[in-house]
């Protein structure tokens, strides 16, 4: 999929399927439908499963996976159909796909001739008003014993027309007897794609070069500024254009779109043995073809079809070392990093890279979660605030005698606390390490920024804007709101700025008073959620040895 950039699949009879969020399969286990991790790619919702078949809706349409075994009798296969036509039925007025492995033929989709299986099929679909997608004759199962079309393709009315290109990849070895199947779906200009606004740039982390951040942003402090701005404003643009270099001097960039095309443990070496095993099916299926055999016709055939059965099975036992020698190499570093990757996979927390919800979701789900998440709550007085005062000229001297020294103290207190985390970063894509190792050199001017919003009582209007992550619940229908839990990033220098300003609150309320209550235990110096928890049993304890009984209580 990823080499094709294919959106999305059905598999019939796969090996296994993944307890993931892009795979869905049917009650067997027999059919998956699997969607694409690319940016921009719809996720699977309202799945619903049945024996043999599993309905997903994909962005504006919905996809309906199917196998039914060969060793079915009719009457199984005529209720299969009737359960296959109510979910069909069901997905309407929404445009539907029906793609699987049916088992049946039908000169209808290509096959040589029409059989008792076929019929019931070709009725089902006449009833259920579904269109035949298939094109050609080209065999989309090829065994030792024959060759059949039983892989079909089917669409209703409203998106068969959009449905082109459809073809069987003859030249692609699959490890199977069925070859893929591939056409594309034209998008409606209605339900394009809506184009996202830019995340903004993103840097790989993991090649950050320490000495070439640190030159680069000593050659940053060299520029000549005053003590304390003119605007706060346009010296948080300053900051955030000059670590924006400072960072593309330090680390490369990450390219958007470019997504993974095969998996990396895939060497050299794989891709001949791949070319060699579909060479010899080439081979093979070209002999078959032949209209005029010679008389050694089997001798030749039985020959060409153990080569490529040679060519697949060295290929299979290839790609399983590969694999295995990657898990090896990975399970090595458990003595370098005992809490990486092999502890994640063992936890199910290894995920793979999937776009934000935000991109994924239907544009008006989008709307209507945000919607419902942030109300719009009309002709609501704010709260009387003491007006900001003018901003000064820029020779004007600010009077900071109300205001205590010590910023130089508060920002190094700020910055080790957020040398310990590792938080995604806020709509500037600044990395937090960044602006830790920057701030050696640009601690000063950086000082100067943050003094003056507190003399002024001004806060930059970029570090109030944020970026949404919208969070899936478990357990929760996809298509209402309360499925979903938001979360604002910030840029990390706004960050430090209320960081700032918390301790110097949090420093009033101690010295100067009113202080905060004896039992308040969030976000305080000290007082953890372990503190919280031993006072509260301290509490029902006493309270149960005065009633000389017992007492329930809950936390919430």
């Amino acid at each position: 999929m990823a080499q094709w950039s294919i959106n999305i699949a059905v598999v019939a009879e796969p090996y296994f399927v993944w307890p993931r969020k892009d795979w869905v399969a049917d009650l067997n286990g027999s059919v998956a439908i699997i969607s694409s991790a690319a940016a921009g790619t719809p996720t699977l919702e309202g799945v619903r499963r049945g024996q043999g078949c599993v309905a997903a809706r994909f962005g504006e349409f919905v996809v309906v996976g199917v196998y039914f075994s060969p060793n079915r009798s009719l009457a199984e296969l005529h209720n299969s159909l009737a359960e296959l036509r109510a979910v069909v039925v069901g997905s309407y007025p929404l445009p539907v796909l029906v793609l699987g492995d049916f088992n049946a033929k039908n000169l209808a989709w290509g096959s040589r001739r029409t059989d008792v299986r076929g019929k019931m099929v070709e009725d089902w679909a006449l009833e259920t008003g579904l269109v035949v997608l298939n094109r050609g004759s080209v065999p989309t199962c090829v065994r030792m014993r024959g060759e059949s079309v039983v892989d079909i393709s089917f669409a209703n009315p409203a998106l068969s027309p959009r449905a082109i290109d459809w073809r069987v990849m003859e030249g692609v070895e699959t490890y199977s007897d069925h070859r893929y199947i591939r056409f594309d779906v034209s998008t409606q200009p209605s339900s394009a794609p809506v184009q996202q606004a830019p995340s903004g740039p993103r840097w790989a982390l993991k090649q950050l070069d320490r000495e070439l951040l640190l030159e680069a942003s000593i050659l940053q402090a060299w520029v000549s500024s005053p003590d304390r701005p003119a605007d706060v404003n346009d010296e948080a643009g300053w900051f955030q254009e000059a670590m924006s270099e400072i960072c593309d001097v330090a680390m490369p960039r990450v390219r958007p779109g470019s997504a993974r095309r095969q998996v990396y443990w895939w060497s050299r070496e794989l891709t001949s043995l791949r070319e060699a095993c579909v060479a010899a099916r080439h081979l093979y299926a070209r002999h078959r073809r032949l209209r005029i055999r010679p008389p050694n016709a089997a001798a030749i055939e039985a020959e060409l079809y153990e080569g490529y059965r040679a060519a697949k099975t060295a290929l299979r036992e290839a790609v399983m070392r590969a694999r295995d020698r990657a898990r090896e190499e990975m399970l090595e570093t458990l003595d370098r990093d005992p809490w990486g990757r092999p502890y994640k996979m063992v936890r199910d927390k290894l995920r793979t890279w999937a776009p934000p919800l935000t991109q994924s979701l239907r544009p008006q789900l989008v709307e209507d979660v945000v919607s419902a998440l942030f109300p719009t709550r009309g002709e609501h007085p704010p709260p009387p605030m003491a007006p900001p005062p003018a901003v000064p000229e820029a020779d004007h001297q600010d009077d900071d005698d109300g205001i205590p020294e010590g910023t130089g103290v508060d920002l190094r207190v700020a910055v080790r606390r957020l040398k310990a985390r590792n938080t995604a970063p806020g709509p500037d894509d600044l990395p937090g390490k960044a602006w830790v190792l920057a701030s050696e050199a640009l601690g000063p001017r950086l000082e100067g920024l943050l003094s003056a919003c507190l003399e002024r009582g001004q806060f930059p209007l970029r570090w109030k804007t944020g970026k949404l992550v919208l969070i899936r619940k478990p357990g929760r229908p996809a298509d209402f709101p309360s499925a979903y839990r938001p979360v604002v990033l910030l840029d990390e220098v706004g960050k430090l700025f209320e960081r700032v300003i918390a301790n110097r609150l949090a420093e009033h309320l101690a010295g100067t008073g009113p202080d905060l209550a004896e039992h308040q235990f969030g976000f305080r110096k000290r007082r953890s959620t372990v503190d919280a928890i031993m006072r509260v049993r301290a509490l029902t304890t006493e309270d149960a040895v005065a009633r000389g009984g017992g007492c329930f209580g809950g936390v919430s």
